[in-house]
C-alpha cells in the first residue's frame, strides 16, 4: 500500500511476484492502492477536525459536556486483518464519533441542525456498508479460487469493485467533513464563527463550506 508495501489482502496474493500475474493485475491494484490511501488520509482528516470541534465547542461552551461516548457494540478489528478490513472499522467508529457530536450540537442549539448534515452522515455510512459488503465478496471469492485452484480470470473484477467502494467512501467521507464544519458554524455563537472564519481561511485542511449542495 504505503511505502512499506503491505499487502492489503494477507493470504490471497500468494502469486504476486509472478511477473505475468503482476502485468495483468497492475490495473486494478494500482486503482486499490490510490483509492484505499485517499480514503486513509480523508478519515485521518476526519478524525483531526472532530477532535478540533470538540475543543472549539469547550471552549465556547464552557461547562458543558462535550466529548463523545460511543457505543461498546461497535466492531472491533477481525483476526489477521488487512488494511481494508482496518479502515472499514476505523471508518464506521469515526462515522459513530462524528454522529454522536452533531447530537450534542444540537442539543447546545436547541434546534435541529439542517437536514442535508444529517443526509450526508448517512451517505457516509451507507459507502461504508457498500465497501464492507464489497470486501466480504472479494475475500469469499478468493478462497474459493483458491480451493478449487481456479484461474484469476474474475480476481481483477473484485479488486476493481472493491477500488470503486472505496473511491465512494473517499468522497462520502469529504461530505461529511464538510457537514461537520457547517454544523459547528451552525451552533457557535456569532462571535465565535467570526473568529473561526478568519482560521479556516488559512488552513488548507479546510473541506468546504457549501451547505445546500454538499
Amino acid at each position: 500500500m504505503g511505502s512499506s508495501g503491505e499487502n492489503p489482502y494477507p493470504g490471497m496474493m500468494g502469486g504476486l511476484h509472478s511477473p505475468r500475474i503482476m502485468r495483468n493485475r497492475g490495473g486494478p491494484m494500482s486503482q486499490l492502492h490510490f483509492h484505499l490511501e485517499e480514503c486513509y488520509e480523508q478519515w485521518r482528516v476526519l478524525e483531526k477536525e472532530r477532535k478540533k470541534t470538540e475543543d472549539v465547542l469547550t471552549k465556547s461552551y464552557p461547562g458543558k459536556r462535550i466529548s463523545v461516548v460511543t457505543s461498546s457494540a461497535l466492531p472491533k478489528i477481525p483476526p489477521n486483518p488487512s488494511r481494508v478490513d482496518r479502515l472499514i472499522v476505523d471508518q464506521i467508529r469515526e462515522q459513530a464519533k462524528v454522529v454522536s457530536l452533531l447530537g450534542k450540537m444540537e442539543r447546545l442549539r436547541s434546534f435541529p441542525l439542517h437536514a442535508n448534515i444529517c443526509s450526508a452522515l448517512d451517505r457516509h455510512l451507507e459507502a461504508i456498508y457498500i465497501t464492507q459488503a464489497r470486501r466480504k465478496e472479494e475475500f469469499v471469492n478468493t478462497s474459493n479460487r483458491q480451493r478449487q485452484a481456479s484461474t484469476h480470470f474474475r480476481e481483477d473484477r473484485d479488486i476493481l469493485l472493491l477500488a470503486t467502494a472505496l473511491r465512494g467512501l473517499c468522497l462520502t467521507t469529504r461530505k461529511s467533513r464538510t457537514a461537520l464544519w457547517c454544523a459547528l458554524q451552525m451552533t457557535l455563537p456569532k462571535s465565535n464563527t467570526d473568529k473561526l472564519d478568519e482560521q479556516s481561511t488559512s488552513e488548507e485542511t479546510s473541506p468546504g463550506r457549501t451547505l445546500i449542495q454538499f
